[in-house]
């Protein structure tokens, strides 16, 4: 049954992927529809993420009192609305706050997502599940980035957000008559939960001050800096810089997601391996994401001097997988620290790294406009930022993280008397 239940999460991933991802494919047709700038454009890229982290922090939070299969369902359904409202959309405001309201609606997702896949899986399997829910994403670049294209051009950018509407309600339905919350056994490895009791503020402070959970969501800061800037400004990088047509874009991207895809997914299998021989995430979980991030930060850095078609796909391919395997392994980290609320946990360290959604593409958005004409200037500059980012958190994470600290590794699940024995300082 976990595994039928890993498939729904894969497929709502997959949704989830090309949800968020149209807007960034469609950008080009629907700044011309509405005549839109550069500098709008990254307003609108940035206005999913307003309320994205807080969102995502009382959905993850919600989830742990109403169950993780209701909320993964309010977000399908939250989802289909909100993409049927594309027909209606005749301006910037409407198109801010249909922006505005998936982002609260996804903001959940993947926080939701890992609490729920956690009750499945022991923790020495569970980076390969997780890995298989990112795939989704990689899943979604592959089927969906050539087919809405091929929608965009033919049909146009409304039809193709009514039909990502219509596969999240026949989600929505599957999900509500299928899905299990958790399993009946409630067999579950070391880190089994005790009943939920309520957590004190100040138990809650002590671990979001301690160093691995800051550096942590520093880390998923960059990373998730990265995810916006290929989700909203990647394609129009392509077309107008690059001079791709909107269909080799579509192409491009599919397969470089895929590729990343591949290359997360053997990490996350090395991480595992790591982590079962030593039983420290800090061998495992920290060495193996923080490397990925510093070295995707230099090869970023490289394409401000080497442009080429075949290098930038090359680049695009591991920095994109470096990022999301940030986000296997971060929600795992900072739920080591507190087992019993996993989804707050996961949901902070997530509301915090999706901050930089809002800040991101706003930032590149005034790069670009502000280079006028020479767009490709504007771009490099928003390249050297991003890759600073990657570097410097990535390397702050590696050194400073460490969840081991003061905690036995093999120890059951702590209850919450004991929270102050977690803390890294």
């Amino acid at each position: 049954m976990r595994w039928g239940i890993l498939a729904f999460l894969f497929f709502l991933a997959v949704i989830n992927f090309a949800d968020k991802s149209i807007a960034g494919l469609a950008a080009v047709p629907i700044m011309k529809d509405l005549n839109l700038t550069y500098s709008q454009w990254g307003v609108v890229g940035s206005s999913f993420f307003w309320f994205f982290s807080i969102a995502g922090v009382i959905g993850a939070a919600l989830s742990d009192r109403i169950g993780t299969k209701k909320m993964l369902a309010i977000m399908a359904l939250i989802w289909s609305v909100v993409q049927f409202s594309a027909f209606i959309i005749t301006g910037l405001p409407l198109l801010l706050l249909s922006r505005v309201l998936l982002g609260i609606g996804e903001g959940p997702f993947y926080a939701t997502a890992v609490n729920h896949l956690n009750k499945w899986f022991p923790p020495e399997s569970r980076s390969l599940p997780l890995s298989i829910l990112n795939f989704g994403n990689s899943i979604g670049a592959l089927v969906s980035a050539p087919i809405l294209v091929a929608l965009i051009v033919s049909s146009g950018w409304r039809i193709a957000y009514g039909i990502l509407g219509c596969i999240s309600l026949i989600w929505f339905i599957l999900w509500m008559w299928l899905g299990r919350d958790k399993p009946e056994n409630k067999v579950i490895a070391s880190d089994s939960k005790e009943p939920l009791e309520k957590i004190k503020w100040s138990e809650l402070v002590v671990i979001l001050r301690s160093r691995t959970f800051i550096f942590t969501s520093l880390a998923g800061f960059a990373a998730y800096w990265m995810v916006a800037f290929i989700l909203v400004w990647m394609p129009t990088y392509l077309t107008e810089v690059k001079s791709f047509t909107q269909t080799n874009m579509g192409y491009f991207i599919a397969t470089a997601g895929v590729i990343a895809s591949v290359l997360y997914i053997t990490l996350s299998w090395l991480t595992d391996r790591l982590f079962r021989k030593n039983q420290s995430y800090r061998k495992s979980h920290v060495l193996v994401s923080g490397l990925s991030l510093i070295f995707a930060g230099i090869l970023f850095y490289s394409l401000t001097l080497l442009s080429y078609s075949a290098w930038i796909f090359a680049v695009m391919c591991f920095v994109q997988a470096s990022a999301i395997l940030m986000f296997i392994m971060g929600p795992q980290i900072v739920t080591h620290l507190l087992p019993e609320r996993g989804g707050l946990m996961s949901g902070l360290m997530m509301g915090i790294a999706t901050l930089a959604g809002i800040v991101g593409s706003a930032v590149v958005g005034n790069f670009v406009q502000s280079a006028g004409n020479h767009a490709a200037q504007g771009f490099n500059n928003a390249i050297l930022l991003s890759s600073a980012l990657l570097f410097i958190f990535g390397f702050c994470f590696l050194l400073l993280a460490n969840p081991e600290r003061r905690v036995g590794v093999n120890s059951p699940s702590i209850k919450n008397s004991q929270v102050n024995e977690r803390i890294v300082n």
